[in-house]
């Protein structure tokens, strides 16, 4: 994930906007400020596409919800995401908008961590994460670097995964398990 921030606006201002833009690449706000989510290295894609086939398998085994991609955005609060990966149970929302970002918050939201990216990204990017938070979503942070996870969950302290561990989600993903080191697998 690499952004590139961009000037300041409400999320009604951000909306419009948005639907107005002709490229392809997704933009995200965050508190107030516009970012562009700009492609990362293959590396980088290679690791969010492991994790999307690894959900992609376990939901046609378990038809409990849909997955998206690093060009799916949400809604989360006044704010605009575009995950890397996403989760969204078909409890919360049985088909996914067609147009503009989704309007449900994922349950499962996907970060893979640039090497490139920088401290004001970072900062972004934990402003997402409270944001995810706040919306109840369970957030991964995955760092390709030091091939970790990170888990993010409403009401519990942050948990970090290494190589030699299994990455689950009960209560987004009943029975879910994917080792760690499954992910960084080249």
């Amino acid at each position: 994930m690499v952004l590139e921030a961009h000037q300041k606006m409400t999320v009604i201002e951000f909306d419009e906007w948005a639907e107005r833009q002709t490229t392809d690449l997704p933009y995200e706000l965050i508190s107030g400020e516009i970012f562009e989510k700009m492609p990362s290295n293959g590396y980088f894609s290679l690791i969010a596409g492991h994790i999307s086939g690894f959900l992609f398998m376990y939901l046609r085994q378990n038809k409990i919800g849909y997955l998206t991609g690093e060009a799916g955005g949400y809604k989360v609060g006044d704010d605009r995401y575009v995950p890397d990966v996403a989760f969204v149970s078909y409890a919360r929302q049985a088909k996914v908008d067609k147009k503009g970002y989704n309007t449900v918050s994922p349950d499962l939201a996907v970060e893979v961590i640039s090497d490139s990216a920088n401290r004001k990204e970072m900062k972004a990017l934990r402003l997402k994460v409270t944001g995810y938070l706040n919306a109840g979503t369970v957030v991964w942070l995955v760092d390709p670097d030091d091939q970790t996870v990170e888990i993010h969950q409403m009401g519990q302290n942050p948990q970090v995964l290494g190589i030699n561990d299994v990455l689950e989600a009960p209560t987004v993903l009943p029975n879910f398990k994917l080792p760690v080191r499954d992910i960084f697998d080249d």
